[in-house]
């Protein structure tokens, strides 16, 4: 990564690696460490305020120091296999294999610190194709209002999978714990995790991207990570008590261009090709809005109907005896 030392904005943290190993590290003690834990209700609440914070402010803070770090492209490549290995290989593991409730606790919190690798390499690697800073004022428009219509849309092919397998959505995203509440006469799984919200890979990977592109071109990466991290904790809440799951692409992007406004030196034609992408960018997070609004889901099968009185659907004749529901599913 090249360093315009000319800039006034130009800042980047000492040892960068140890403060990104040491956030990843953090992580996955914090994480282990929440598995054991009980609280009464009012006390949980409260702790689990403090974790969600932690577990949002603790992953763009290693992202941010590990995006100023002078990434070679072989030491990016290598960061970047090593975390998609960690994180599918954990993933795929633990589909196939019934493993004790800390071996999976551990092989979950492998997963979390492969995904950290991946999403900073990626982001690296692709701020490489960001030419110039001028570049970045359109793609951080498109992208929020792309995630926009990805995430509001509940017919796109990402709603249909997050909706038909939940399980994988939940393991592909970087999962935010809350602490566990105790019910007295209730018994309590020895070991356990509970995950109140998820940050999805591409949040941290755009980040990344913009981190590493504004070290590049000497822009307000500390000013931009200062006012981030506030941003996006306000919004997680917002997504917790309204359980409304919202493009986290959308603050990101505004954040960025906010604190970077004045960066940016465009030409006219720049500037007209940059409100077609506005429009574009607004148009896709209307329709997602529109949709969302509007949508109702289809209605169930017939079959799948539970009928009063303890009736059970008509079977049809010749059709094989129906099994009785798997509980682990």
């Amino acid at each position: 990564m090249s360093d315009n030392s000319n800039s006034i904005n130009t800042w980047k943290p000492n040892k960068p690696l140890t403060w990104f190993f040491g956030s990843v590290a953090l992580l996955f003690i914090l994480r282990t460490a929440l598995a054991f834990v009980t609280l009464p209700p009012t006390p949980a609440m409260l702790a689990s305020i403090v974790t969600t914070a932690v577990f949002i402010v603790v992953p763009f803070v290693g992202l941010f120091c590990g995006a100023s770090f002078e990434w070679k492209p072989a030491q990016t490549w290598i960061l970047l296999l090593v975390g998609v290995l960690l994180h599918a290989g954990a993933f795929v593991f633990l589909r196939q294999v019934k493993v004790d409730p800390l071996t999976g606790l551990i092989l979950q919190n492998f997963m979390q610190l492969g995904m950290l690798f991946w999403t900073l390499g990626l982001g690296v690697l692709v701020s490489i194709l960001v030419r110039e800073k001028n570049m970045l004022l359109p793609v951080a428009i498109f992208l929020a209002g792309m995630d926009a219509l990805l995430i509001l849309t509940p017919f796109t092919p990402q709603a249909r999978i997050a909706a038909e397998n939940p399980e994988i959505i939940s393991n592909i995203g970087l999962r935010v714990p809350g602490v566990r509440v105790s019910t007295p006469g209730i018994p309590q799984a020895p070991i356990a995790i509970n995950d109140v919200g998820a940050v999805g890979p591409a949040d941290l990977f755009i980040s990344a991207m913009f981190f590493a592109a504004m070290f590049r071109y000497g822009m307000r990466s500390k000013q931009t990570a200062v006012w981030l991290i506030p941003v996006l904790i306000g919004y997680l809440f917002i997504v917790l008590l309204t359980g409304i799951p919202l493009p986290a692409l959308v603050p990101i992007g505004l954040t960025a261009l906010i604190i970077n406004w004045r960066e940016f030196k465009l030409s006219k034609d720049e500037k007209a090709a940059t409100w077609v992408v506005t429009i574009i960018a607004l148009a896709m997070a209307c329709y997602g809005a529109y949709a969302k609004a509007t949508y109702k889901p289809p209605a169930p099968q017939a079959d799948s109907l539970q009928l009063g009185s303890g009736q059970e659907p008509p079977k049809s004749e010749g059709s094989p005896p129906q099994s009785p529901p798997d509980p682990n599913r």
